[in-house]
């Protein structure tokens, strides 16, 4: 099992999924088992999943699934069990689908795929290092990075996914609460699901200690400690 990388890459000849058409989970001692099933455009069971990598993503503290499936039948999903607290299913700046699995705690994991009809399952146990991050969830809008536990970098990603109504947001670099640098991250328009979004700022050397991500009206959507570089 792995503690962090790429569990899984997908890329099939032909493929006859394009609809990730359920997620369920159980619970095997420690072991927590995911299974993702996949659809036609149609809604049949398809018979082989569609191109996708799985990857734990540790120090963002979730396990993310890209997949060149185009529609879902899950938005979110509340968990609450075993290693997992919550599962998102955004769409990307590409139309496609991929999955979050957020993760509660250290975990490693491995991954398989089934056919006929099209699965992927995921198997999660309690293990690895102990620093695993962790995405802020708030009402509308998920902030995968950066998270808790980020540290000093010349450049800023931010990458999470949203269903706000508001058409952008501000995102302020500060120190001492003092700014640094600030951007403005457009958002998609809302489609009834969660929608990706990313943002690079280049700050160099310049010092700054938080990230906060506003809306129009100044409303603090997000504040994220920032730790020095190691």
């Amino acid at each position: 099992m792995l503690t962090e990388g790429q569990l899984l890459a997908w890329e099939p000849p032909a493929a006859d999924a394009s609809r990730i058409d359920g997620i369920g989970w159980r619970m095997a001692g420690e072991c927590h088992i995911v299974t993702i099933a996949f659809a036609t455009d149609d809604g049949a069971p398809a018979t082989t999943p569609p191109p996708l990598t799985a990857d734990i993503l540790r120090g963002a503290g979730v396990l993310r699934i890209d997949s060149a499936a185009t529609s879902s039948v899950i938005a979110d999903q509340l968990v609450e069990t075993g290693l997992i607290e919550r599962i998102f299913v955004p769409v990307d700046a590409e139309g496609n689908r991929f999955i979050d699995l957020v993760l509660s705690g250290p975990a490693v994991g491995r991954a398989r795929l089934l056919t006929s009809p099209a699965r992927l399952e995921i198997e999660l146990q309690p293990g690895g290092p102990p620093d695993v991050g962790r995405p802020l969830v708030a009402d509308n809008i998920v902030l995968v990075e950066p998270g808790e536990g980020a540290v000093v970098e010349p450049l800023i990603d931010v990458f999470g996914y949203s269903t706000s109504t508001e058409a952008s947001l501000s995102v302020s670099v500060l120190n001492a609460g003092a700014t640094v640098e600030d951007a403005v991250l457009e958002l998609a328009s809302p489609e009834g699901s969660w929608t990706a979004f990313s943002l690079t700022i280049p700050v160099g050397d310049r010092v700054y200690d938080r990230v906060q991500v506003e809306t129009a009206d100044g409303s603090v959507v997000a504040g994220i400690p920032v730790n020095p570089a190691p």
